[in-house]
């Protein structure tokens, strides 16, 4: 069948490659000249896989009212009418017991990405500096270094680290011992930039025999005929398919509502820089401070923050000043000229678990939400969304993400 996948974020990037080599005729479809453009571009480039626990919780509930005060660096909230709608839906997530359920499918989830993108390679040996680099966790506090620990039963290898086994295991960190709570590491964590992905796997689409790209292509309105999704109006005519891929990221709500439907989510604001030079060892989070630093090929991708301030994609210099005093404090690395500053924003649902399959809209299908893990999720998004399209028994359980649990 003939499939037009909005949106050239690793997540449509990702569906419209699963998509042709299951044989359909894709169009690829986006307003930026590039690939990537937006929460792809620079994201914290770690492949979390273990680290997939939602941002609603219990424990996130009763650090709410912090937040709104303004108690809560890490995390800043700017009401507005849709975000209020957004955190009703939060709030009743964060007391409902969602946690375990929402951890057990993300887990799913993210263990047919690892497999996917692994296959991937296998016969497109891509180059964006994928490495199993292992990740450690960092925690300041006992009460969160409590919370953490793994249970006997994990689903992979973890281990518990006093402050001074942090500091051996990974001899770039400045921290004092006393400043330290204790850490957990991950030695199968894996680190990868997710922009040189993204172009490289645009270069293989170019390539492909059953792909059209249309890039600097603004999408317009969408053409529904009969109920059904048959088009999407653009400067440069009407694009028709036989099924439509919803992929654009912060920007899916609001072709949605276009199409007659609420779709829950809300933009969550990052920035990130990337400092030249090889200074870790391994993948970091700070886990207190929200940030995250990831090695790449001769640079660290320092990323943090979750700004609830609506679709604003300025660069915030207090925002990035932070990133580069604490880069400086945590492993004495502030870079020598531009550390390339970006901001972004990630898709997030109330429960944290993206929508893939199909809308309530015949012919619209959805793969978006993904939200901090859409690098982490995307190959194994796509997998699932070919599977859902083409009626076949998926690899992994389709109902935890489900528009309809909305």
């Amino acid at each position: 069948m003939k499939v037009c996948v909005l949106g050239a974020g690793v997540v449509g990037l990702t569906s419209a490659w699963w998509l042709a080599e299951a044989g359909h005729r894709v169009t690829l479809v986006d307003r930026h000249p590039c690939p990537g453009a937006e929460a792809s571009a620079a994201n914290g480039a770690q492949l979390s896989y273990a680290f997939v626990a939602p941002f609603a919780s219990p424990a996130m509930l009763r650090k709410l009212p912090g937040m709104l005060l303004g108690g809560e660096d890490a995390i800043r909230v700017a009401p507005d009418p849709e975000l209020i709608a957004w955190g009703l839906r939060f709030l009743r997530v964060c007391a409902s017991g969602e946690v375990g359920r929402t951890t057990a499918a993300q887990l799913a989830l993210a263990a047919l990405s690892r497999a996917e993108l692994a296959q991937l390679l296998q016969a497109q040996p891509l180059d964006f500096g994928l490495r199993t680099a292992g990740k450690l966790v960092l925690y300041r506090k006992a009460g969160d270094f409590v919370e953490a620990r793994p249970s006997p039963g994990a689903a992979v290898a973890q281990q518990v680290l006093t402050p001074a086994e942090c500091l051996t295991l990974e001899p770039s960190l400045k921290i004092a011992p006393s400043a330290l709570a204790g850490g957990i590491y991950t030695p199968s964590e894996q680190v990868g930039d997710c922009g040189a992905f993204c172009a490289q796997l645009f270069a293989r689409l170019r390539r492909h025999s059953n792909v059209e790209i249309r890039m600097s292509t603004p999408i317009g309105r969408p053409i529904v005929k009969r109920g059904i999704l048959t088009g999407i109006a653009t400067d440069a005519g009407a694009i028709e398919a036989d099924r439509f891929v919803l992929s654009l990221g912060a920007g899916s709500k609001a072709f949605a509502r276009a199409c007659g439907l609420t779709l829950p989510i809300y933009p969550v604001k990052g920035h990130s820089i990337t400092i030249p030079g090889d200074a870790l060892a391994h993948s970091v989070t700070d886990y207190s401070r929200k940030i995250v630093y990831a090695p790449l090929d001769g640079a660290t991708r320092v990323a943090g923050f979750a700004d609830f301030k609506g679709y604003d994609l300025t660069i915030e210099p207090a925002r990035i000043a932070t990133l580069e005093k604490a880069a400086s404090a945590t492993f004495d690395i502030a870079g020598k000229g531009e550390n390339s500053p970006w901001a972004g924003l990630r898709p997030m649902t109330p429960d944290s678990r993206p929508l893939i399959g199909p809308s309530p809209l015949s012919g619209l299908y959805l793969n978006t939400g993904q939200g901090m893990l859409g690098w982490t999720l995307a190959c194994g998004s796509a997998r699932l969304l070919t599977d859902l399209i083409e009626g076949k028994e998926p690899l992994c359980p389709a109902e935890p993400f489900a528009v309809t649990r909305f």
